[in-house]
């Protein structure tokens, strides 16, 4: 039996729990990590959020393998090298299509915001679940776009920092569907993508926790837009919890491409 666990981290929104079993394999694990200590496409070590470092000895993936790269990837255990430092043995068997960038400030769009105001966009979302993991906030969404379409959607977190002395993280999820939209004649479907926005950077110095408040724009009836949001506290170095299942089931492949 195959056991599928998913460390996603801790949700602001109402999370389900999810166990898939298939047949005639070892465990097989994902979770958010960060690569480090590349020597080799087939020798290299990944943190995970929960704390646990996977030094990688085999790995089946065409992707870059990169320093510094966030990931969200899909692993067996070979053996458990340490277990009091949580260290372990691992084969890679794929990484699963993660947007990762920095967060936008928002005096950076006031610069020149007509333009920088239109470039990020304000298209809705049909579905949000976002979660905290290590120093990251992980965001999984829906959109939609258009079937065949080759356009990639643009995805940015903005962090208000016009506000920093404010006791409240504020951040706002935006979309540019490059008029990937209803009521454009286009035949749309629902695409799923996953992003993971480093925020540990966010807090004050000598500041480990801090409440986080996040907006978007979500698709109602009649395609019609409202603001929806979130809230939660992000601690600096708290590990997520186990078996959180994200938006949508997991694939190596996506429907959506996303910049």
């Amino acid at each position: 039996m195959k056991r599928i666990i998913i460390n996603a981290g801790l949700g602001l929104m109402s999370l389900f729990i999810v166990f898939s079993c298939l047949k005639d394999a070892e465990d097989v694990y994902i979770s958010y990590g960060v690569i480090q200590n590349v020597r080799s496409s087939n020798d290299y070590e990944i943190r995970t959020d929960k704390g646990n470092t996977l030094k990688v000895l085999k790995s089946n993936t065409s992707q870059t393998i990169e320093n510094d790269k966030r990931v969200l990837v899909n692993f067996e255990i070979l053996s458990e090298k340490d277990k009091n430092k949580q260290v372990y043995d691992v084969s890679v068997n794929g990484f699963y299509q993660l947007l990762s960038k920095p967060v936008v400030a928002e005096s950076f769009i006031l610069e020149a915001e007509e333009i920088r105001r239109d470039s990020i966009g304000n298209d809705p979302f049909s579905k949000i679940h976002a979660a905290f993991g290590g120093n990251y906030i992980n965001i999984d969404f829906e959109v939609l776009y258009a079937q065949y379409s080759d356009v990639k959607h643009l995805i940015n977190l903005v962090y208000d920092d016009l506000r920093k002395d404010a006791d409240t993280i504020y951040l706002s999820l935006f979309h540019n569907a490059y008029g990937e939209v209803p009521g454009n004649n286009m035949y749309l479907h629902r695409g799923v993508g996953r992003s993971s926005f480093k925020i540990s950077d966010l807090l004050p110095p000598g500041v480990t926790s801090k409440p986080v408040k996040i907006t978007w724009y979500e698709y109602v009836y009649n395609n019609e837009a409202r603001q929806r949001s979130s809230a939660g506290t992000f601690r600096l170095g708290e590990k997520p919890d186990n078996n959180i299942r994200l938006t949508q089931q997991l694939g190596f492949d996506s429907s959506l491409g996303v910049k």
